[in-house]
């Protein structure tokens, strides 16, 4: 019998990229100081608050987990996640061919068991919280992106641009500081 599937998502580029903004806290950071300057959203308070915690509980350092630059970016293959996550009946997973075999269309569904799973998991794990507040932070500020859009925006760092295909993305830290005391005269 097939699970009942509650939610779905099309885009495996939009996965990696958040993905990446998940495992790089200093580029999320850089984005949300980025969108603020753009659109005021989120507000300079708002902005400010974010940035600081994330930067005051040391997420660059301890949080950030490295991805090679593949020819459209950050990349980490998905099968064995994704296999692993079906195996325990959190998600499904379609995908369309052309007659090459090329895969042409990729759908991830989210279970309606996997949410409750998912939710009373988050409940009774403490240190599961801050990758649920953290997914809470992305879908806030950028769920209307595209996966294109969110690429485009990660292309427009030099430091994201110019890594070397196959070489790890190095970190922003540095650039995040200097952006975050330009904008606020504030030191992170």
């Amino acid at each position: 019998m097939e699970p009942t599937l509650a939610r779905v998502f099309y885009s495996e580029v939009k996965i990696q990229k958040i993905d990446f903004l998940l495992r790089y806290p200093s580029y999320l950071c850089f984005e949300l100081l980025r969108l603020h300057q753009e659109t005021g959203v989120p507000s300079g308070a708002d902005v400010q608050l974010i940035v600081s915690n994330i930067f005051a509980k040391g997420e660059p350092e301890l949080r950030t987990d490295e991805m090679k630059r593949f020819f459209f970016g950050a990349y980490q293959d998905l099968d064995d996640i994704i296999g692993f996550l079906k195996s325990v009946g959190l998600v499904e997973f379609r995908k369309q061919t052309s007659m090459g075999l090329k895969d042409i269309r990729k759908a991830y569904f989210l279970t309606q068991d996997g949410i409750q799973r998912i939710e009373r998991g988050l409940a009774n794990v403490p240190s599961a919280s801050w990758y649920f507040d953290r997914c809470q932070l992305i879908k806030r500020y950028f769920a209307d992106a595209s996966g294109t859009q969110l690429k485009n925006r990660q292309y427009a760092i030099e430091e994201y641009r110019e890594t070397p295909l196959g070489d790890y993305i190095q970190d922003i830290e540095a650039m995040v500081r200097t952006e975050y005391f330009t904008l606020f005269n504030t030191q992170l």
